[in-house]
């Protein structure tokens, strides 16, 4: 069954730029493999992402990630059935914001940005990946 899952977790304190680097080199390669699309949004202190693809390989590689040592306490903010993918073209897209300093650039109303700021702190939100995929319209 074809689903997303979206998480937050903080970056771990010794997670360096370097290493944002290598997990999106290694999500690319593992996701075509295992056919998972989806975007990571980063801060210097967070991680959002969507992961998009057969629910078991989602759920094998968020329990994968919740054990790699870059993390530190994913949250899964949802997990649900889809019918069709919102990033069907990326293995995993990247976009790196300041969570302290950030402007919306894309077309959002007021309480979409309240919505989003609110999902940065690990709050559940139900319109998630639509405001995520906002970002690279």
């Amino acid at each position: 069954m074809l689903s997303e899952l979206v998480y937050l977790s903080f970056r771990s304190t010794d997670c360096t730029d370097d290493d944002v680097q290598k997990i999106l080199e290694e999500a690319r390669q593992f996701n075509g493999k295992q056919d998972i699309t989806g975007v990571l949004i980063y801060s210097k202190d967070k991680f959002l992402q969507v992961l998009e693809g057969e629910q078991d390989n989602i759920l094998a590689l968020y329990e994968k990630i919740k054990l790699d040592e870059r993390h530190d306490r994913a949250l899964m903010v949802s997990n649900r059935p889809i019918t069709e993918r919102h990033f069907p073209s990326w293995q995993m897209a990247e976009k790196a914001i300041n969570t302290d300093d950030y402007a919306f650039l894309s077309a959002m109303d007021t309480e979409e940005q309240a919505q989003f700021k609110a999902l940065l702190n690990g709050e559940n939100q139900s319109n998630a990946t639509k405001m995520i995929a906002r970002l690279f319209a």
